[in-house]
């Protein structure tokens, strides 16, 4: 009796200890397995693939994030470099304005793109948020669901109808448990199909939650990257708008003093005592610098310059569509004043000149802003770097700066209203007499020394002591048909 009665005791421990695990849901729903329909399987792939996909947008617009940080690391340097130069004053203002409004429009474009990154976070978080709620149902559904399977385990546990001991204890886990009772008369179809529902159910609302986690993590993170780069957008704001004020300042100062210049060009060519005067000096000038070029060749640099220039020639200055550049193929500058016959009376007459353009200007003018950089235009030695100390001074104008340069023992390009370093727009000139220069090498600063409306390039060229159109020797140049 006594050895029948110790596993009958075990027996009823076990079974005791199954009743409260499947007692315990009951304390959670007291349903029957008609009053809850469960939740269909498509309901929560649908949850766990509206999540993969929140988490496919918070990557495209990570992707996006990124490009903007990029891009404004990019715009930080130009913005710096924009402000450099202008305090620096040498960098060429239509240059400026034009990178100032393009940064203008850059800034523009990030500001928009942050404001639809911020609205596309509070999106999806509130995304996020009611598929989380969803979830939650979902798996106080599944908890009914448990509970009812367990009232019915319960009931045929009550009815003596349960597995023996051993089958429990060797099942793997509460789903292998149900449908090892699946094979008894009390627990059907209904509770195994319940049993199995439940398991897959687990497992979606597992990988949702999983889910839900890495995009609350990744939502937070792009907020706090996106928060960073409008603090630094706001910043660059500041700076664009500082370079404005400044651009602004700059761009006054340069209208005030062509305006300047130009006022006193009009004196001149209102008064005919003072043009007669001032082309009568023009003419003495172009003279002494035809005898200055014969004696310097002679004495001084000839011996060490080759008897024919046979080396390439390119534009001192040019530009593209963006603004003005380092010449190259290509590039062309803008002329404001042709060589040979004009009909602008500041200049000495020709004979050989039609009537209707009587007047001879013996160079090509380049329209640049101050600071523009200028280029030797062929390869050869410095002859002068310089203040003209015998050139004409009309009031209100600076003494005229120039550069020549010899190509060979006839043959010498100038370079004349070139900065003097007496204003900072205008930096000072970057050779000295006796420099060995190549073509395309920083010589000088478009400047407005010298008796002009503004700044510009004029450029000449003297050839066997004749002054000849130098663009036949430019890229793509040509010459007027006088």
């Amino acid at each position: 009796m006594v050895a029948r009665t110790a596993p009958n005791r075990i027996l009823s421990t076990w079974r005791a200890r199954l009743a409260a695990l499947l007692v315990a849901p009951l304390l959670i729903v007291g349903l029957g397995l008609s009053q809850v329909a469960p939740v269909r399987a498509d309901q929560l792939d649908d949850a766990l693939a509206r999540q993969k996909e929140l988490a496919a947008q918070l990557a495209a617009q990570q992707a996006a994030l990124n490009a903007l940080i990029s891009q404004q690391k990019d715009l930080a340097a130009q913005l710096k470099a924009t402000t450099a130069a202008l305090a620096k004053n040498t960098a060429s203002l239509a240059n400026i304005t034009t990178e100032v409004a393009r940064l203008s429009v850059v800034v523009d474009k990030a500001k928009a793109a942050l404001v639809k990154l911020e609205a596309e976070v509070e999106r999806l978080d509130a995304e996020i948020s009611r598929l989380v709620r969803q979830q939650e149902e979902k798996a106080r559904d599944l908890a009914a669901r448990q509970a009812i399977l367990a009232a019915r385990i319960r009931e045929a546990y009550i009815a003596d109808q349960t597995p023996p001991l051993w089958t429990l204890l060797s099942s793997q886990s509460f789903t292998d448990l149900l449908i090892d009772l699946a094979g008894f008369s009390a627990l059907g179809k209904a509770d195994v199909s319940l049993a199995d529902g439940i398991s897959r159910d687990a497992a979606r609302l597992a990988a949702i939650e999983e889910q839900v986690r890495q995009n609350r993590s990744e939502t937070e993170k792009f907020r706090r990257a996106a928060a960073a780069q409008k603090a630094a957008l706001d910043a660059q704001v500041k700076l664009l708008e500082a370079a404005k004020v400044k651009l602004a300042q700059a761009i006054a100062a340069q209208k005030k003093a062509i305006s300047a210049q130009k006022a006193a060009m009009d004196r001149v060519l209102n008064d005919k005592a003072k043009l007669a005067v001032a082309v009568a000096a023009l003419k003495a000038e172009e003279a002494q610098v035809r005898s200055i070029v014969d004696r310097l060749l002679k004495q001084q640099f000839g011996s060490s310059l080759p008897v024919l220039y046979q080396g390439g020639w390119t534009w001192p200055i040019a530009r593209t569509a963006a603004g003005f550049v380092k010449p190259g193929n290509g590039y062309r500058p803008y002329i404001s004043q042709k060589y040979g016959c004009v009909s602008w009376k500041i200049y000495p007459r020709n004979a050989s000149c039609p009537n209707s353009a009587p007047y001879f200007h013996n160079g090509v003018d380049i329209s640049a802003p101050a600071g523009t950089p200028i280029y030797a235009a062929a390869t050869g030695k410095v002859m002068i770097a310089g203040t003209c100390s015998y050139c004409a001074v009309w009031r209100g104008m600076r003494p005229l700066a120039w550069v020549w340069i010899a190509h060979s023992k006839s043959m010498v390009s100038i370079y004349g209203h070139i900065g003097d370093g007496s204003r900072s727009s205008e930096p000072r000139w970057r050779v000295k007499a006796g420099d060995f220069v190549s073509a395309g090498q920083l010589i000088a600063f478009v400047g407005s020394t010298g008796n002009v409306t503004g700044p510009h390039l004029h450029l000449s060229l003297l050839s066997g002591g004749k002054y000849v159109c130098i663009q036949k020797y430019l890229p793509a140049g040509s010459c007027p048909a006088n």
